[in-house]
């Protein structure tokens, strides 16, 4: 677990499966982790999550709405702008996790292209960096990326798309992060994929609580499985455990300028 980097997970998600959050940050602190990024999946979860993170510099919290708020029929725009009321005032590293979801019915492709590119919007403002989800959405979320600018980027968290979506995405400066599903033994196109990724790029995560890898599958995840995703990313890549770590820890530092807070 030394020196390792978590480019995403969800410590209040981590809480709803039983998991004590700060006990976690504790653990994880004493096991020497390098860092990572606590993820918002609501717009008024930043109050819960700020404090929890704060005696740990080298943690990015992230704030955003995802597609799935979406759903109703509350005006976008109205919830953007009580997103950016309820973040005012807290530590906001990056925005989200953002982005389309068309296998799940959140809304209409209309209303989550909105919320997302409104968010985009922000994080220019704020000029901090965009974590975003895209599953089914191919060829929306390389429409929206390719007319995009970003003041300092961000990350594709928890890829399974297409290369056209992972070339778009380098093209414009994102990350790409892959997660314990490369762990998964019918998983040997995503292997490649994450092979094809200039290693300059690229970024590892759990999705804690979600998505634990080979051997744990099944069972709630936390950042603790970072050493399998290492592992099985290392084997893929032909290159040592440390020396990836070493990559992601400069791959996350040139992301947000240092490891910890700046």
């Amino acid at each position: 677990m030394h020196g390792l980097i978590d480019s995403h997970f969800h410590l209040l998600e981590m809480e709803k499966k039983g998991i004590d959050p700060k006990k976690l940050l504790i653990q994880l602190h004493e096991a020497g982790f390098a860092g990572g990024i606590d993820i918002g999946v609501s717009e008024n979860d930043i109050a819960i999550r700020a404090p929890l993170v704060a005696p740990y510099p080298n943690i990015r919290t992230a704030a955003g709405i995802g597609p799935w708020g979406a759903d109703g029929e509350e005006a976008i725009t109205a919830k953007t702008d009580r997103f950016q009321r309820n973040i005012s005032g807290f530590r906001v590293d990056c925005i989200g996790e953002i982005g389309l979801d068309y296998h799940w019915n959140y809304g209409t492709p209309a209303r989550q292209r909105q919320l997302f590119e409104e968010q985009l919007s922000l994080a220019r403002e704020l000029e901090v960096p965009v974590v975003i989800h895209s599953r089914d959405a191919d060829e929306d979320m390389i429409e929206i990326l390719g007319k995009s600018t970003f003041s300092h980027a961000g990350i594709m968290h928890c890829f399974s798309s297409g290369w056209a979506l992972a070339q778009t995405a380098i093209d414009r400066g994102l990350y790409i992060s892959f997660a314990g599903p490369i762990t998964y033994k019918n998983n040997q196109g995503l292997r490649e994929m994450l092979a094809r990724v200039p290693i300059e790029r690229l970024l590892l995560e759990t999705d804690s609580p979600y998505l634990a890898p080979t051997p744990h599958r099944g069972k709630t995840n936390t950042p603790f499985t970072m050493v399998e995703i290492y592992s099985e990313a290392a084997r893929i890549l032909g290159i040592g455990v440390e020396d990836l770590s070493i990559r992601i820890r400069t791959n996350f530092a040139n992301l947000f300028g240092s490891p910890g807070r700046s």
